[in-house]
């Protein structure tokens, strides 16, 4: 089971929870451990970690704003998960939903939980006052202990998927999540005894199995405590060492600061729709919907280190992280800030694209399918037919499903490569106008513009969608070919309203079969939506021999920097691992990956450069590798590697069509430092994205 994961795979409850109330999935059998709380609920809480809005309710709340004092990894991961209306599991569909039978606790969580244990207040448990003010996010801190391969945090990891999957007899079976493992408090076991693990089990709001189940912390959410069994989790000396020299001992840095929220934005994107919120001028904004600020009242927070923004339900949500300690990126006392080097300012000159090529080549590959868009399409019609039986398969809710070989498919992408005319979808979903307009207002300030399609996994790899290596075989006859062919015709499209495509997809496809033959590592992760080294190094290659063409490259390039490279490894769970049916996520382990750090000739990491003449525009796809996992190793620093130059990034996590308006929300004036926007992003939102193509001006 993928616990970190897991809990970001689930849609937010909290803004539907009226609705929830009224399921049942049991008649209400008595609560059947002891110590029901009583009536005055203890809330969980940590010494260096505070709920700045008091009037916070996880039922209710559009704006969550909580203070760290010490920004440890652990106090930074429980003031993003403690109570969060962001993380909580929806109501089953179906006929499961109103099921109805009496719940059988007789052997609750397989086990792993001491049954004499249970009770559902926290003042019965051995904790001391300090352990309990030191309150552990569960889901985060087993998937970094599982990443870092810390002894026992696989085992830890099976007692947190045995609670998630306790059905208690009830109809659904464990495929329907009724309870979570929210917090973990290290007992020290007394003198001479092992270090104990206690867990807090927090029950959904809709699951009624127990009428009386106590809410001892007040939340909305009822629980119960319970100790890990002692033979389930086996020797706990490396868990409580991590935990306590690692996890809480050690301050993060700024940098590190910032590199875990741009980790919790990528996590929770796919679920929640979230992402950075830049707010140099404090927050909230002038652009910050009515609600979160009519809920914060006359609340400003002047600098706040990291706001992010999501939509789990359509309605916007805030979480705001005031972090102390010197981490919130102010300068050590008694420092000067580093002097910076002017911005470079090159020649004035006029756009210049080239649409030809990319038209011409796509003329050329329709004349080899008979000339007709719809005869091409009928050629790929057994694959879309695969490909559309395997979204069909899907339980309700999953949002990937398991291919061969380890692949892991996202459904999106898949909905993306089966699509028709992309130029023809209907009001804000079709893209065509929207890139075309923008192409126009930088052209004005004489910006050019590329726009790069990312191919999704599913179109370089479309033989790995297969349920199993042997069933589905055929789709093997499709590797190496086009998926979609309104995708090539999307790339035409573009090219007679003016707009420049760096056109990726022959590359890649040509680029799997040579890596499949040398057995190396795929274009894309295995269990993630996004590329790996050798994908983002290939697109790097190809945008930037077509950047050296532009006829002010030559300046640019006599003020050169040298760069050079170092291999970093790091292992995590892939982005689509929670997004599968909750039967197939116990099959993954993490992936180990290698990124290639870029190194100024200082030895000092790669950093963007906001002066930068040349904008890389674009969603996850810029800042995997860059700003989160090995990071200095994304598809912005091989970019300046490529060039010899530093480029700009302005990213947004799956916002790829409208992260216009971040580099818009400078000013249009500052436009005009610049000579080159590269629009990267994912191909899979050219085809119904969710929030829209929103014109220019419009929208977040």
């Amino acid at each position: 089971m993928r616990t970190h994961e897991r809990i970001h795979g689930a849609a937010a409850s909290a803004l539907v929870l009226p609705v929830l109330a009224m399921t049942a999935c049991a008649t209400g059998a008595s609560f059947p451990w002891p110590a029901r709380g009583g009536d005055h609920p203890a809330p969980a809480s940590r010494a260096d970690v505070a709920t700045v809005n008091a009037d916070y309710k996880r039922e209710s709340s559009q704006v969550l704003v909580r203070k760290i004092t010490r920004p440890s990894r652990a106090a930074l991961d429980y003031a993003a998960y403690r109570a969060n209306f962001m993380n909580a599991d929806p109501p089953p569909e179906g006929s499961a939903a109103s099921a109805s039978g009496t719940p059988e606790a007789s052997h609750p969580f397989q086990g792993k939980i001491a049954a004499g244990s249970l009770t559902g207040s926290i003042a019965a448990t051995p904790l001391t006052a300090d352990e309990k003010a030191h309150a552990l996010a569960l889901p985060p801190l087993v998937e970094l202990m599982v990443s870092k391969h810390v002894a026992g945090a696989d085992k830890l990891e099976d007692v947190v998927s045995a609670i998630r999957a306790e059905s208690w007899g009830l109809p659904g079976g464990p495929q329907i999540v009724r309870q979570t493992a929210a917090l973990g408090y290290l007992h020290d076991g007394g003198k001479g005894g092992a270090p104990e693990l206690w867990i807090q089990i927090e029950f959904a709001p809709w699951f009624h199995g127990f009428s009386d189940a106590p809410d001892d912390d007040g939340d909305g959410f009822p629980n119960v405590y319970g100790r890990v069994d002692a033979e389930a989790l086996g020797d706990t000396t490396a868990i409580a060492a991590f935990i306590r020299n690692e996890y809480e001992g050690k301050v993060l840095s700024a940098s590190e600061v910032k590199g875990w929220a741009h980790q919790l934005a990528s996590y929770w994107y796919p679920s929640y729709n979230t992402d950075l919120v830049p707010s140099p001028n404090g927050w909230p904004a002038s652009d910050t919907e009515p609600g979160p600020r009519k809920e914060l009242g006359d609340r400003t927070f002047p600098s706040p280190t990291v706001v992010m923004r999501g939509k789990p339900q359509g309605k916007a949500v805030y979480n705001v992280f005031l972090v102390e300690d010197g981490s919130s990126g102010a300068e050590a006392p008694g420092s000067a800030p580093a002097a910076k080097a002017p911005a470079l300012a090159l020649a004035k000159t006029k756009p210049s694209p080239s649409t030809e090529a990319v038209a011409k080549a796509v003329k050329a590959e329709l004349a080899t399918h008979g000339g007709s868009w719809a005869a091409w399409k009928s050629e790929v019609a057994p694959l879309d037919a695969a490909l559309k039986a395997r979204i069909a398969g899907m339980p309700s809710g999953a949002k990937a499903f398991s291919g061969a070989d380890g692949f892991l498919f996202f459904r999106q992408s898949v909905a993306y490569a089966t699509a028709g005319d992309l130029g023809k979808q209907k009001h804000d979903r079709n893209p065509l106008p929207v890139i075309a307009a923008f192409r126009k207002v930088l052209a004005a300030h004489g910006v050019d513009l590329l726009f790069v399609p990312v191919p999704t996994k599913v179109e370089i790899y479309p033989d790995k969608a297969a349920s199993s290596p042997t069933k589905d075989a055929g789709l093997g006859r499709f590797a190496g070919k086009v998926a979609n062919p309104f995708e090539r015709k999307f790339l035409a499209d573009l090219a007679a309203e003016g707009v420049e495509t760096v056109d990726l997809l022959p590359a890649f496809l040509e680029a799997r079969a040579a890596r499949a033959k040398a057995g190396g590592e795929p274009l894309y992760q295995k269990q993630d939506t996004h590329w790996t080294t050798h994908g983002l190094e290939l697109a790097a290659k190809l945008v930037s021999e077509r950047v050296k063409r532009y006829p002010w490259y030559k300046e640019l390039s006599a003020h050169h920097h040298s760069y050079k490279t170092k291999d970093a490894e790091f292992t995590r769970h892939g982005d689509l691992v929670s997004r599968l049916p909750e039967a197939d996520k116990a099959h993954y382990q993490p992936e180990t990956l290698v990124g290639r750090q870029v190194l100024t000739a200082k030895d000092e990491p790669y950093d963007d450069d906001p002066d930068s003449p040349v904008v890389v525009l674009g969603d996850s796809f810029t800042g995997v590798y860059e700003l989160m996992d090995c990071e200095h190793a994304g598809i912005s620093a091989h970019l300046a590697r490529e060039l010899g130059y530093p480029v700009d990034l302005v990213m947004s996590y799956g916002g790829g069509p409208n992260v216009r308006q971040k580099l818009l929300r400078r000013g249009e004036s500052a436009l005009d430092s610049k000579k080159l926007v590269i629009w990267m992003m994912t191909a899979r939102d050219l085809y119904d994205f969710g929030e829209g193509w929103q014109p220019l001006g419009k929208g977040k």
